[in-house]
């Protein structure tokens, strides 16, 4: 009798862990604008390749933004799909990235996940343009003036990357190219790039083309830029985010993301040689761009 009391609720429990598990793995996948729990476990292995520091930041960035986004009544079926996780999992892993790992950091990283999620149920419920990106965007930025302003930087951390050298140039491309697709989530490794285009692979072979479309473009620029700036993939991971995004069937897709990820690499390159730190805000300001351009355009066509 006992057996078969508890039997329903085992499998309640069990409910519940799958529904959470996959939740939390959508949030990973968004950051790609994916919707597919396989797709955020290998992101998520990814992640892991490199860094398993990174990726239980990510972790809990991504469940902070999920407790907090519970908090409202309105967000269910947002949160079940992930919407609420990807900006907390992208502030988790740039909190490992510009600061020390402490205990004031992991303050750091709730208020800042705590942040981009108000900021994304903002930009969900009063903003004509889509929010991607930005609430993680504005997040880390504030904490970084913050900390910038803070006795000693408080922690914060010198990013320059050593590149390694005598590398044929073959090689250096081939990294750059991984790269590109990896540093949409702060991650230099060839691998953890490979597994983040076989995530946006599974969900759909059109995106991944895209996402190669967009890592190839910005390579164009490579002999008029130093080394450094492409080396790492710099150049490329908002463009792979642009041409994701539209991507599509029909000439007008394409077209709108050829202009997204032409006007990413410019916005990318003022910012890198004005010593500022983009994040994805050359996604995002093209993408609106684009977007606001496509609009403008409708209401011309509609009033002839």
């Amino acid at each position: 009798m006992t057996n078969r009391s508890t039997a329903p609720q085992r499998g309640g429990y069990l409910q519940t862990i799958y529904q959470e598990m996959k939740t939390l793995l959508l949030g990973f996948s968004q950051v790609f604008l994916l919707q597919s729990a396989l797709s955020g476990a290998l992101i998520l292995a990814g992640l892991f390749c490199n860094s398993w520091q990174l990726a239980l930041l990510a972790l809990l960035g991504c469940l902070v933004s999920r407790a907090v986004a519970s908090l409202w009544r309105d967000t269910k079926s947002e949160i079940a799909d992930g919407l609420y996780g990807f900006n907390g999992t992208l502030v988790g892993i740039a909190i490992g990235v510009y600061w020390e790992i402490s205990w004031l950091s992991i303050l750091l990283l709730v208020i800042g996940a705590a942040l981009s999620t108000w900021l994304a149920r903002a930009f969900r419920r009063h903003a004509q343009l889509p929010g991607l990106t930005a609430p993680f965007i504005i997040a880390v930025w504030a904490l970084l003036l913050v900390s910038l302003l803070a006795p000693q930087g408080v922690g914060l951390l010198d990013s320059a990357a050593q590149l390694e050298e005598g590398q044929p140039l073959w090689r250096r491309l081939g990294v750059a190219l991984g790269d590109s697709v990896g540093q949409v989530m702060f991650q230099a490794n060839v691998l953890t790039g490979i597994l983040f285009f076989l995530a946006i692979a599974w969900e759909s072979r059109r995106k991944a083309l895209y996402a190669l479309l967009g890592a190839l473009i910005p390579m164009l620029v490579i002999p008029f830029v130093p080394e450094a700036v492409w080396r790492e993939g710099l150049l490329g991971y908002n463009a792979v985010l642009c041409a994701i995004y539209w991507a599509g069937t029909g000439e007008r897709r394409l077209l709108y993301a050829l202009l997204s990820v032409v006007l990413s690499v410019l916005l990318e390159l003022l910012a890198l040689y004005a010593g500022l730190i983009p994040l994805t805000a050359p996604f995002v300001l093209s993408v609106w761009g684009v977007a606001q351009a496509q609009r403008w355009g409708k209401g011309c066509t509609a009033n002839i």
